[in-house]
């Protein structure tokens, strides 16, 4: 069955992504995946790897985060099954591990206009760019402001 597949990462902006999400999922009758990718590409270096957290704390506080974006819904309406991923980003980054994880599952993307990284100034954060880009699915960009 297709899905809507949400990028996650703790942000007000992905929070309004997927609450828009779940509304749109309640229409279409279908799964919501909310997917924080955990990425350590930078966190693995040389000495990188003697001050950063262990593997199985970043994924609790994905878990923690996540749950605290589903808990912050309220209600899932009825008939939509919300669904929460972490994964560990594979070498081509948290774009190509979310676009993996979608794969030919996902109907619909959604994704906050700006997240926890970037640029503050830039209207889109490169996450919501680089899905617009590289997604083989219908893309939503929910903007700053706006809730579902």
């Amino acid at each position: 069955m297709s899905s809507i597949v949400v990028g996650m990462d703790g942000s007000t902006g992905a929070q309004r992504a997927l609450n828009w999400a779940v509304n749109e999922a309640a229409l279409r009758r279908c799964p919501v995946r909310a997917i924080y990718v955990i990425d350590r590409r930078y966190l693995d270096s040389d000495l990188g790897v003697l001050v950063a957290p262990a593997a199985s704390e970043l994924e609790a506080e994905a878990r923690a985060i996540l749950d605290r974006a589903v808990g912050a819904i309220g209600e899932v309406p009825e008939g939509v099954d919300l669904r929460k991923e972490v994964v560990h980003a594979e070498r081509h980054g948290i774009v190509g591990t979310l676009l993996d994880q979608a794969g030919q599952d996902a109907e619909l993307f959604v994704v906050g206009s700006r997240g926890h990284g970037g640029f503050a100034g830039l209207l889109l954060g490169s996450v919501s760019h680089q899905v617009l880009q590289h997604a083989s699915c219908p893309v939503v960009v929910v903007p700053h402001g706006r809730e579902g």
